[in-house]
């Protein structure tokens, strides 16, 4: 619908409409001289308003290196506390996905290169990597609203690491999605068959190296090869966040809304 049609559904003004669409609030598509945006979207902020609680102003962070950085210094010296309050000031008005590719990738990053040139021992990097895991964990949230479809996120076989399809699992979820986490390093057929089983509309494969991205790639082509009505979205290293949350929007299976 048109963002003047949802602002009368929503009993607000055009100008109110359009200043949660700048801040985020309101996913919409520019559409010539105007904007669009989907009647479940619409739907969700609208439920959101009736439970009484009005869209949260987005927070504007001017250096996002420099909470990468606080994040990476809480980390690599396993101070969980801090790690928690310093993202605690961020997340109630900050995107999950802007989050995970702008605070959490790049001191993952710093942490993995700092393993590869021997400056962080394995076990402080395994730390580092639980403290993120259970910090994404207490920022995910499911939504209220129609839920776009139901999508299964794992890795391909092989692949150990955990965190990048945690991320995907999380921000999907964010995006009003139900997801099945499956976590890592689990074989095709079983993923396929729980796929299945749970009527998915999209499969996300992660991956967080290059030989596990080939494999991820493998995959996918197995699957959809089977089962031509099942999307699967096959992740590489580097990949964007956002650009996982247009792909799997753009997902056409029976229980995904068109935008």
């Amino acid at each position: 619908m048109q963002l003047r049609e949802a602002a009368d559904v929503l009993g607000v003004h055009y100008q109110t409409a359009y200043g949660w669409v700048r801040q985020g609030l309101l996913p919409a598509r520019k559409v010539g001289r105007g904007y669009e945006v989907s009647d479940a979207d619409v739907q969700a902020l609208a439920a959101e308003r009736n439970l009484g609680r009005e869209p949260a102003r987005r927070i504007q962070v001017r250096d996002y290196s420099a909470q990468a950085d606080r994040l990476y210094s809480a980390i690599v010296s396993g101070e969980e506390t801090r790690a928690r309050q310093g993202l605690a000031r961020l997340a109630d008005g900050v995107p999950l996905v802007d989050l995970c590719e702008r605070v959490f990738a790049p001191a993952l990053r710093r942490i993995g290169d700092g393993w590869a040139a021997g400056q962080v021992s394995i076990a402080a990097e395994h730390r580092a990597s639980a403290i993120c895991e259970r910090l994404l964990a207490a920022h995910t949230r499911q939504p209220p609203g129609r839920p776009r479809g139901i999508a299964v996120v794992a890795t391909p076989p092989g692949e150990r690491h955990a965190l990048p399809a945690l991320m995907a699992a999380a921000c999907l979820r964010e995006d009003r999605w139900l997801v099945h986490h499956l976590a890592t390093d689990l074989p095709v057929d079983e993923l396929t068959r729980l796929a299945l089983e749970v009527r998915a509309d999209l499969v996300v494969l992660s991956a967080a190296t290059p030989q596990a991205g080939h494999r991820a790639a493998d995959a996918a082509r197995k699957i959809t090869a089977a089962h031509q009505d099942l999307a699967v979205l096959a992740g590489q290293s580097g990949d964007s966040l956002h650009d996982l949350l247009q792909h799997a929007r753009n997902t056409r299976g029976p229980g995904v809304e068109p935008e």
